[in-house]
């Protein structure tokens, strides 16, 4: 391709804009494919197809030149990396509740268990009592807790 027809090329539009753009992806500079892609009109499946290309790569070398160009975007756009740390932040957050929430289950469904075994005078071993400590799924749980309301022992509860 020749230097001087690129403004040319660009100034299309529709279909043929979108036949362009497919075609200069792998000729030109990313941040120069990155920078059309920001500014052409061309069609959603166009500019998806251009971002695909753009991914996460296995190739070292390819994955370090893209970071190196999210960074500079993204030193050209505080806004917008202050907005992603916001989501990144809020995500988190969310994350750590919904993990406490289910800690939370946990551990009531873990003492629920004991009060019951006690209540019902069955007798808990130190290797039983680690069973309950170890279990993190919270169906188990309440299985066992079900179980030991006509369980003759202990150990026939944890089944």
């Amino acid at each position: 391709m020749r230097d001087e027809l690129v403004p040319f090329l660009v100034a299309r539009s529709g279909r043929a804009l979108d036949d362009f753009a497919r075609w200069v992806a792998p000729r030109r500079e990313v941040e120069w494919v990155l920078s059309m892609v920001q500014y052409m009109p061309m069609s959603a499946w166009t500019r998806e197809d251009l971002k695909r290309r753009f991914g996460r790569s296995d190739d070292p070398e390819i994955e370090a030149r893209r970071q190196e160009i999210l960074q500079t975007l993204l030193a050209d756009s505080p806004e917008v990396k202050e907005q992603l740390i916001e989501q990144g932040m809020e995500q988190g957050i969310q994350k750590g509740i919904e993990k406490g929430q289910q800690q939370g289950r946990l551990t009531e469904a873990r003492a629920a268990l004991r009060r019951v075994l006690a209540r019902r005078g069955l007798a808990v071993s130190a290797a039983l009592e680690a069973q309950i400590d170890g279990c993190s799924e919270l169906a188990t749980l309440e299985r066992w807790l079900d179980q030991a309301v006509t369980a003759a022992s202990a150990g026939d509860a944890l089944v």
